[in-house]
Formats: structure tokens, sequence, C-alpha cells
């Protein structure tokens, strides 16, 4: 993309708002990520995005985010956790974000209504509101990040989405750590095996690709190992059968993964408590 095409998106589609004392030669080379995303596959779904980039994060948490609560698609890019990664993860999760913006760029992604069967969850076991929110976001997010990556893969940017998704699915020693922890609480257990799920959909587009069907079974593997076999189990069949059932609809999609987890992980974690 020559310069003055670049130039153009970036007017048309990006605010750029920077925090802190930030490296202008690596925003620069984040900025030529989110346009040629933008210049290949179509501007964000509202409005222009807001596009924060911070010196320093604070707290834990990942290196590139977006949402869309205040109506407008907005996304968050930190710099000291970018510096650590390999850049091939980091052009894999930044354009995973402006992708967001051109498919979830708009509050009604956001703000998603609780599916029936999980509202008779929360009837049948008293499950608290918050608990319940817990299952939503992750299923939520599970349907967006399958869509992200279905979007880019069709659009061509397969090498930086294998990065992606195969660093997604490396267990980290916190996770690990996490799962001793959830294992004897059956709440923690359920919210544990959603944000799995959550994990692994990002990489179920790849399986399509013939090519590297073998590489991301075998990651999907090493992400579930350490779990017990009724629970890796778990995992895969509801990522299995889901996927088979998947329409166009983003909602619909949502509802037919949370009655899943309601159905094959709260019903039978919770049914005997």
């Amino acid at each position: 993309m020559n310069g003055s095409n670049v130039s153009r998106v970036l007017e048309k589609f990006v605010r750029l708002r920077t925090h802190g004392n930030v490296d202008r030669k690596l925003v620069k080379r984040l900025l030529d990520v989110i346009v040629e995303c933008y210049e290949r596959l179509g501007p964000p779904l509202t409005h222009p995005v807001e596009l924060n980039v911070y010196e320093r994060s604070e707290g834990p948490g990942f290196f590139a985010s977006h949402d869309a609560l205040h109506g407008k698609p907005r996304i968050k890019i930190y710099l000291d956790r970018v510096s650590a990664l390999p850049w091939k993860v980091v052009i894999g999760g930044v354009r995973r974000q402006a992708a967001h913006s051109i498919l979830h760029g708009s509050i009604e992604y956001y703000r998603v209504s609780f599916p029936v069967e999980l509202r008779r969850a929360m009837e049948n076991y008293g499950l608290p509101e918050r608990f319940a929110v817990q299952i939503l976001y992750g299923a939520s997010m599970a349907v967006k990040e399958y869509n992200v990556t279905r979007l880019l893969v069709d659009g061509g940017f397969v090498d930086d989405q294998l990065a992606y998704s195969k660093y997604m699915l490396e267990p980290t020693a916190e996770e690990l750590r996490a799962w001793q922890i959830a294992k004897s609480n059956p709440l923690a257990r359920i919210i544990y095996l959603v944000m799995t799920i959550r994990d692994i959909f990002c990489a179920v587009p790849l399986l399509e690709d013939s090519k590297l069907r073998g590489e991301i079974e075998r990651c999907f593997e090493k992400r579930i190992k350490h779990l017990s076999a009724n629970y890796e189990s778990t995992v895969r069949g509801i990522v299995n059968e889901v996927v088979q059932r998947f329409t166009e609809d983003v909602f619909q999609n949502i509802d037919i993964l949370t009655n899943a987890i309601v159905k094959y992980i709260i019903k039978k974690e919770l049914t005997s408590q």
C-alpha cells in the first residue's frame, strides 16, 4: 500500500490517541497493520475506530483489546506487553482487534441477552448473576473470536493467525496453577472450562485448512492435556458439536454455544451438588 493510501485510510477510519512516552516507530508499524486490515477487509462497522496506544499497562491483561461499549469501536494496545512477544503474534493479535471493529464494532455485540437455557440454569441451581455473566461473556467471546479468525483467514491473513492461535493454545504456568485451584470448586471449574473453550475457538477455523489441521489439533490437545480425561472429552465434544451447528447469525451462535455449556458442563457439575 502506498503512502497516500495509508494516509487516506488513517484519516477516514482511525482516530489515534497515544498515552505516555510511546515509541513512534513502533506505533507506525502497528498502524500499518491496522490500515492493511481495513484496506483489504473493509471499514469499521459503525464509526472510525478510536485507537488508544499506551506506553505501559496497569496490572495483568492482554496486549491488545477491542470493545464498543460506548457505541463506537475502540482498540487499546499496550506497548510494554507488545515488546515481550514475537512480532508475528503481535501482528496477529492487533489484526484481530481491527477485525473485531469490522464485525463487532457496535454496542449490540457487547450487550448480549441471557439465553433461555442459561436463565433456567440460574433459577434451577441458584447461580449468581455475576457468575452467569462470566459464562455468557466467555461464550460470546468464543463466538466472536471464531468469526474474527474466519474473516482474517478468508482475507488471506493465515500465517499470523496461525502464530497467534498457537500462542493462545500454549498453556501458561498461570493457567496450569489456576486449574489446580479451580478443580476443587464446581463453579470455578465451570468458569475455567468455559474460558478454555473461548481460547480454543480462535483457532477452530484453521482446521479447515488441510495443511494446518494436524498442527492445530496437536495444539488443541496440548491446551487441554492437563485436564482429567472426562473434562478433555467434554471440551472436545462441545467444540466439535457446536461448530457443526453454527449459522451466519452471531447471536444465534452465542445461544447455541451457551446452551451446550449449560447442557454438558453446568448441569453435570451442579446436578449432584
